[in-house]
């Protein structure tokens, strides 16, 4: 994987980085809940993940520069084998092992605001964004956290608020997306990692930083 600058622009206050999860982390849309047993296996956990190579590096490398959380709308489901924060959690571990140790539970914000009588066009993350913020730290401010999400909806409604954004396309599944028309990256890849720290490059007091080789 060729490195690109400093990994980590912790001299511009970025402090968190929360990853969205459907069609980011992974290929297919879960829909936040698996109702059949194969679906669990790990092998099935990891092709559907958009850069597994990708994820299993940078993940240690935010987690001890910073922190590393979650938001995803999804819901427990009672019918389904798993689901919820459960399932971002049966991901996590099939692709780091013990993933509690860079993504504690409390990292997580995994809800739908569509079940709680709520807009989610309105809404957008910024619910989940706050929850994690208050919970994990409440010094923190908007500017110290990043979200990375393929939802143009998600990411306006985090920038209005005053967050940080890293826009990603959409990540693909052939079976739910039909054949790639572009050569153009998607979803939580290098490439996108690459257009963030361009951004945080532009910003005030460019110095300092890690290396990720």
């Amino acid at each position: 994987m060729a490195s690109f600058g400093p990994v980590w622009p912790e001299f511009l206050g970025r402090r968190m980085i929360v990853l969205d999860f459907d069609k980011t982390i992974t290929n297919k849309h879960t829909r936040g809940a698996v109702f059949q047993t194969a679906a669990l296996e790990p092998k099935e956990l990891l092709k559907n993940f958009a850069d597994i190579e990708f994820f299993r590096k940078i993940v240690p490398v935010i987690a001890a520069n910073g922190v590393l959380a979650i938001a995803t709308f999804a819901d427990v489901e009672e019918e389904a084998i798993c689901s919820g924060a459960q399932l971002v959690r049966k991901y996590l571990d099939a692709a780091l092992g013990d993933s509690t140790k860079y993504i504690p539970d409390a990292h997580i914000e995994a809800w739908n605001p569509e079940n709680r009588e709520m807009d989610s066009k309105v809404v957008g993350k910024n619910l989940h964004l706050d929850a994690l913020r208050k919970r994990i730290d409440p010094k923190l401010k908007k500017s110290h956290i990043v979200l990375f999400d393929d939802s143009d909806r998600n990411i306006v409604v985090a920038a209005k608020s005053g967050y940080g954004v890293q826009a990603v396309e959409p990540a693909r599944s052939e079976e739910e997306d039909g054949p790639a028309k572009a050569s153009t990256p998607t979803g939580f890849c290098q490439h996108y990692w690459n257009e963030f720290l361009k951004a945080e490059q532009n910003r005030p007091a460019k110095s300092g930083g890690c290396e990720l080789m």
